[in-house]
């Protein structure tokens, strides 16, 4: 890939590892290969050009400038740590919910209910990402007093990347923890039609010498960013993904969300575990939609989202360098697993995403060409600074 030479709005490519929809490779490792950006179908922006031009969107749209700012910070760091679907592109989406009032912006983050360890928010209908933000830095300073801090949020929207969260305690040597809920997609175990969200789950505790554990994941077997991302580059997605109605599984990323199909809960099959998924898809639920009252999966619309955080003080339970070493330990051991034939080497949670953002530092953020497109021309639009 190459560094972006803004002297226009980038063409979209069609890139050459896209195969017909009705004839897809032949395993999944080359299915997932496809999703990923290259120099066919990405160019690479210095991550603070993108950070401009996030905050700048924003704030055209009426943002107040400390709102784009925290908004700007985590859209960039998902692209920067290769989750490349909840980073800098998704913008121009959030702006137009700000410009049609779909979002209320500015909006009051309220504390509708509080104790010493707890807390109960409200997003004000606003950006998902100032609220989940907050509530975390709550969730921060009530485990730093009391060890434990709680914070369940209502009235939201969608947070972008949760692993930033339980990350922003990590950074405070605490242990920490995210979920956010959202309207139906994925198939109950043994069910037809969409009931839950994708319903993400995310988990980081600190290390030492050794990169800390970052733990987020989809309780469906993809995130539906995912989805996306192979209906926008053209490729298909791995069996698995998703099924009709009538369990027939699909390989071409459909356009809409209906009830005529359905993402699966994590496991796929009854046999191979789906009502695990299924079971922590509805922890995410209880915990973000039904403890906050905002609402469970199929109360909600498409764009809701209600969240929780929660941070753990270590330095409560014993000595905050003592863990960090016995975490190093644990990571180091699983680093010397042998790894089975084929295989590179052992991973541990987060080991992707850290080299990726070692990589995107050096060398720029990958940014799809329709998105770069969008978000110059919505710049344009608004009449705000050009940044990429």
């Amino acid at each position: 890939m190459r560094i972006c030479d803004r002297t226009g709005v980038h063409s979209a490519k069609i890139s050459p590892k896209i195969r017909a929809l009705n004839n897809p490779p032949e395993t999944k490792t080359q299915l997932l290969e496809n999703l990923k950006l290259d120099d066919s179908n990405s160019i690479r922006l210095p991550a603070a050009d993108l950070h401009r031009q996030v905050s700048a969107i924003l704030q055209g749209v009426g943002t107040p400038p400390e709102h784009a700012e925290t908004t700007a910070k985590i859209l960039v760091s998902a692209s920067l740590r290769g989750v490349d679907t909840h980073g800098v592109g998704n913008v121009v989406r959030y702006s137009q919910s700000i410009e049609d009032d779909t979002y209320t912006v500015p909006q009051i983050v309220e504390t509708i209910s509080e104790t010493d360890t707890t807390a109960l928010l409200s997003c004000g209908n606003g950006l998902g990402f100032v609220a989940a933000h907050h509530g975390m830095e709550m969730s921060i300073a009530k485990a730093r007093e009391f060890g434990i801090g709680m914070v369940t949020i209502r009235d939201g929207h969608h947070i972008g990347m949760v692993g930033y969260y339980p990350m922003m305690a990590a950074d405070e040597d605490m242990i920490g923890m995210a979920m956010t809920n959202a309207s139906p997609a994925v198939r109950p175990a043994l069910g037809a039609r969409p009931r839950v969200g994708t319903n993400p789950i995310a988990f980081a505790a600190p290390a030492g010498k050794e990169r800390d554990f970052v733990f987020d994941m989809a309780t469906s077997t993809v995130a539906s960013g995912k989805i996306a991302l192979a209906r926008r580059l053209g490729v298909p997605m791995p069996v698995g993904w998703a099924v009709t109605a009538e369990g027939e599984p699909i390989t071409v990323p459909p356009a809409d969300r209906s009830e005529a199909w359905s993402m699966n809960p994590l496991g796929n099959t009854r046999e191979q575990g789906s009502h695990k998924g299924y079971g922590l898809g509805l922890v995410v639920d209880i915990l973000c939609g039904v403890l906050s009252g905002g609402g469970f999966g199929t109360q909600l619309s498409a764009g809701e989202n209600m969240t929780w955080t929660m941070a753990i003080d270590i330095s409560k339970f014993r000595d905050v360098d003592d863990f960090k070493s016995m975490m190093d330990d644990m990571i180091r051991e699983l680093h010397a697993t042998p790894a089975l034939p084929g295989a590179d080497r052992v991973l541990v949670a987060g080991d992707p995403e850290a080299d990726a953002a070692e990589d995107r530092t050096l060398n720029g953020v990958p940014v799809e060409h329709r998105q770069y497109d969008e978000m110059r021309q919505r710049a344009v639009g608004l009449g705000v600074e050009v940044f990429i």
